[in-house]
């Protein structure tokens, strides 16, 4: 198993799948997740904080790795420590960045030659760092 950062300019650069997408997918990757490409095009809607500049797409893209990584039984809501880990996740974030928010995020780390990889590959790093948490998350 890597790291998601390890596999985001695969999928962000070369695949050109936006942010949330991207880090899905990198997640699916780095995670050994067996997931279809169905399952990737759900993640479509979120890029760009759902088209509206809302919660970044990478940031939501992470959400839903670990959601599918740590899901249990009938689904989210019994699944507390799926939802520990976001939580954590969504936490560290917005201290990182002060929001998680894309209209907050985006002016930080855009450039025009690389999008928002930056961005991208900061959120990750964060969820690179809870995904190897153990139950402390």
């Amino acid at each position: 198993m890597g790291k998601v950062v390890d596999y985001l300019e695969k999928y962000y650069k070369e695949t050109n799948y936006n942010c949330a997408e991207a880090v899905f997918s990198a997640a699916a990757e780095a995670w050994d997740m067996d997931i279809s490409d169905d399952v990737i095009r759900t993640m479509g809607c979120f890029g760009g904080g759902m088209g509206c500049a809302i919660v970044c797409g990478a940031v939501t893209g992470g959400s839903a790795a670990l959601s599918y990584k740590f899901v249990e039984g009938d689904g989210g809501h019994t699944s507390p420590a799926m939802m520990k880990k976001v939580r954590t996740y969504i936490r560290k974030v917005r201290e990182a960045f002060g929001s998680e928010d894309c209209k907050d995020l985006r002016p930080q780390f855009y450039n025009k030659e690389e999008r928002c990889f930056v961005t991208i590959s900061k959120v990750a790093a964060i969820l690179d760092e809870v995904y190897e948490m153990e139950d402390e998350a």
